[in-house]
């Protein structure tokens, strides 16, 4: 590992050990006290994100009934944080996660099953591969260890490839944090244990496999304040596949805004810009970052960032045309900053 790397590794091994995030706690536990908004009065336009026809039906007839939190304790796995899902309340899906609103402000994200040759799982996958003690806990790694046992080779290496998926997606989340602490949602990784019911009979199909939740933010997602929108040029099976979109902003749509606040969110689009950027020419990282992984919270005219996939620059199958993969995100986010110019008032 490089002497970046290992520092990176040593801030991650601090998180682990003590687990208390007071930030993080406070949040959750000031939204879970509060009962979820109804979609319909919800800011955000769900729509962006929603599924094709057959999977709303699949989530329809096999709906995710419930959730917990698995961990460690007392010499044995224990299920704790439990987390009930109702049938409507499937949100759709992204590339990697299926997204749930939770009954209170908050909303749950379970992974999909994905091959491991998806390029997701680069260097900083097999960084934690090969040192899980830094980003797993060590109630996770016990765990680990108690599932595999009487397994055969084949189930092991799933489970380890879960858990190892996990702390990815925990390192993932902390070198954006870590760059962006305002500006990142509070988000907690965990393995998790989700219950899917039978169509027929009153059983329950169980799964593990790493989830994570966050606090839902109102306001609109970045992509809604777009002026005009167009299909990017693709073949047709991308088109068909993963569709994409040019957009042009108007930053008017946005109302009267004082100059004060508008200041700060353009020095924050900034500061996002230039970590996009440092992340690409430094480390050949390219941050994933999308218009629908960005939130205007309202009506406090904040920006949020609620996802943080990064990858190997080599792997990363975006850009386009673009020379340099990471000008597919900047220019739009620069696009959207012009957008702003000549706005705010007194």
């Amino acid at each position: 590992m490089t002497e970046k790397s290992r520092e990176a590794g040593d801030r991650m091994r601090s998180v682990i050990d003590t687990f208390s995030d007071e930030w993080m706690e406070s949040a959750f536990h000031r939204y879970r006290q509060m009962l979820a908004p109804s979609p319909d009065s919800l800011p955000s336009d769900f729509r962006l994100r929603e599924s094709s026809l057959p999977r709303r039906i699949y989530e329809r007839l096999f709906p995710v009934d419930h959730v917990f939190r698995m961990s460690w304790k007392y010499g044995a796995p224990f299920l704790e944080d439990f987390m009930p899902i109702s049938p409507d309340a499937f949100a759709g899906r992204g590339s990697y996660k299926f997204v749930y609103r939770l009954p209170w402000r908050m909303v749950l994200k379970v992974s999909k099953e994905i091959l491991p040759s998806d390029p997701i799982f680069g260097s900083m996958y097999r960084e934690v591969a090969r040192n899980p003690e830094r980003f797993l806990s060590a109630e996770e790694l016990e765990l680990l260890e108690h599932l595999c046992q009487r397994k055969g080779s084949s189930t092991k290496e799933k489970l380890h490839f879960k858990f190892h998926r996990l702390g990815m997606e925990r390192y993932h989340y902390w070198r954006v944090r870590e760059a962006l602490p305002d500006l990142v949602l509070p988000t907690r990784f965990f393995m998790g244990k989700r219950y899917r019911k039978h169509f027929v009979t009153e059983g329950f199909s169980e799964k593990v496999t790493p989830m994570d939740s966050q606090i839902m933010l109102l306001g609109r997602h970045l992509k809604e304040f777009a002026q005009a929108v167009r299909p990017a040029d693709q073949n047709s099976v991308a088109r068909a596949l993963s569709p994409k979109y040019d957009f042009t902003f108007h930053g008017e749509r946005f109302g009267r805004v004082k100059k004060k606040v508008l200041v700060k969110i353009m020095d924050d689009f900034k500061r996002l810009i230039r970590f996009t950027q440092d992340l690409a020419l430094n480390e050949k990282l390219i941050y994933d970052i999308h218009t629908e992984n960005i939130i205007i919270t309202l009506p406090e005219f904040e920006l949020k960032i609620f996802d943080f996939h990064i990858f190997d620059h080599h792997l990363y199958a975006g850009g386009g045309d673009f020379e340099r993969p990471e000008r597919e995100h900047v220019e739009v986010l620069e696009r959207f900053l012009e957008s702003l110019s000549g706005m705010g008032g007194d």
